[in-house]
Order: C-alpha cells, then structure tokens, then sequence
C-alpha cells in the first residue's frame, strides 16, 4: 500500500471510532429470567404512564451527544432508548429523567415496561 492509502485508512477508522462514541446506552432488567430482546423500532417511547396494564422489567438510560450549533434534546436520544429497551425485552420506555449537561450532551433514564394482558392493577 502506499503511504497515501495507508493515511486515509486510518483517518478513515479514526473517524468511526470517534462516531461510534457519539452515544451510548445501558439497560438493567430487574426480573430473574429477563424477556427475549425485542425489535428497536417496535418499542414505544411514552412521557407519562399508560392507561394500559404493563410490569417494569428494568431500567434504561441514553447519553447522546450532539455536535453543532443546537443543544441535545430528549428526542435525539429515542434510538438509543428503544435499544436498550429491546436489550432487555421491553414494548415502552417511559421516560422520568433527562438533563443536560452543558457539553453538548444529553442524559436520559427511562422505566422498560412490558404490557400486561391483565385486567389487574399494575404491578
């Protein structure tokens, strides 16, 4: 290879590396035998609780940052929310926290649910 290939293969890992850093998330389930993982984009992204019966199966959290001019918002952290989610086996995050931290990031802490069939009070 020549030294000029080489250069722009390693901006080029560099430069992923870098992205793939842009954001993270972590999902805890508090169940014994957590759920199967669940798709992504089926997961359901609530502000308040459902009118539906559902169980908490864990906790999730989304740290995004954002580079440019506007600050991060709740709404850029959603894929990495519904990931987690998915992680743990979750239909809906409910979100309870975010906050910003001034840096160009975002934090946000959500409650994984599982929708109940139930017609029980939630658990």
């Amino acid at each position: 290879m020549a030294g000029g290939t080489i250069m722009k293969v390693l901006v080029g890992i560099a430069l992923a590396c870098a992205l793939a850093g842009c954001s993270t998330y972590q999902a805890h389930s508090n169940l014994p035998t957590p759920y199967a993982p669940t798709n992504a984009s089926q997961i359901q992204i609530l502000y308040s609780p459902p009118q539906r019966t559902y169980t908490s199966i864990g906790i999730v959290s989304a740290n995004r940052y954002k580079p440019g001019w506007t600050d991060p918002t709740v709404s850029d952290a959603i894929p990495q929310l519904q990931a987690a989610g998915a992680q743990i086996g979750a239909d809906a995050v409910i979100v309870r926290s975010d906050r910003s931290n001034n840096d160009r990031h975002v934090v946000v802490e959500g409650e994984a649910i599982k929708f109940t069939t139930e017609t029980s009070a939630r658990q």
